[in-house]
């Protein structure tokens, strides 16, 4: 009877290979996150403040747009406001980017007005300036703009975050009440740049 034995080499270039990574694997692998992280991070903190500045910008439209519509809508001869709040609860002849409120007909009280809309503090580094240095603009029952504390006929407003005038964006209240925000970012309606504090 023949005996079967079994031989084990046990020499390098006969072991069989286990799974996972060399070092050098492992090396590339961390250079390419690295590489890649580093173009995401910039990129996506641009998008973040892209976000955040179109949010303040729209929280305005909506504002000065619900004061417009309550004026319309009430038909008072007092009509609605918007006006700068740094407290949300009256108007403080306080700068734009500290905050503003909506001031609407109270229908149970029409000689008050009441809170229809309160917007807080821009974040820190945005600034919102209004042309003509109004702190409060006010809608007639037809929609149209009220009198305003300065000689200017229309409102124009500028929000800057701290990139510069490149990323600042441009808002318009016409006569007739009717907002318009300009389409491109660093420009006003017409297409001229626009210079940030």
């Amino acid at each position: 009877m023949k005996r079967l034995t079994l031989v084990c080499d046990l020499r390098p270039e006969h072991r069989r290979a286990t799974g996972g990574f060399t070092l050098i694997e492992l090396m590339v692998t961390i250079v390419v996150a690295a590489i890649l992280l580093g173009l995401a991070v910039p990129a996506f903190r641009s998008f973040m403040q892209n976000d955040q500045q179109w949010v303040q910008t729209n929280n305005l439209i909506l504002a000065l747009n619900t004061a417009r519509s309550d004026a319309i809508k009430n038909d008072l001869a007092a009509g609605a406001r918007v006006c700068t709040s740094n407290n949300g609860l009256g108007c403080t002849g306080t700068p734009w980017n500290q905050g503003w409120i909506v001031l609407g007909a109270d229908p149970g009280n029409p000689g008050n007005a009441k809170v229809l809309q309160a917007v807080g503090a821009l974040p820190t580094g945005t600034t919102l300036t209004e042309a003509s240095g109004n702190v409060s603009i006010p809608f007639q029952s037809n929609g149209a703009l009220g009198v305003l504390a300065t000689a200017e006929p229309v409102v124009f407003f500028k929000m800057c975050d701290v990139r510069g005038a490149a990323f600042a964006h441009y808002l318009q209240v016409t006569l007739m009440g009717r907002v318009i925000a300009s389409p491109t970012a660093g420009q006003d309606l017409t297409g001229a740049a626009l210079t940030c504090p």
